[in-house]
């Protein structure tokens, strides 16, 4: 997924609690509880960041190797695509 591009969507509403996000999907009426992992590339995504960039920021904010840091980035974008809780734009 190209990072360069990806917004909230329109229907979700998120804040940060002690290092965790919650995204209230009110068109599906759940709450996800995003970890702290998933935060951070939730937040580098929509700062612009790329995922190899935001593969790199995780592997040296967490300490993991960088192929479980690209691997982990995929699949959470992913994730958070299947969910509806980010967009392409």
């Amino acid at each position: 997924m190209d990072t360069a591009s990806i917004g909230r969507s329109d229907f979700t509403i998120s804040r940060e609690v002690n290092g965790e996000t919650l995204v209230l999907d009110s068109r599906a009426e759940l709450i996800h509880q995003l970890n702290p992992t998933a935060t951070f590339i939730l937040q580098q995504a929509q700062n612009g960041n790329k995922a190899g960039e935001i593969a790199a920021a995780l592997a040296e904010q967490y300490e993991v190797d960088l192929e479980t840091a690209h691997r982990d980035v995929a699949a959470t974008l992913a994730r958070l695509k299947e969910l509806d809780l980010i967009t392409s734009r």
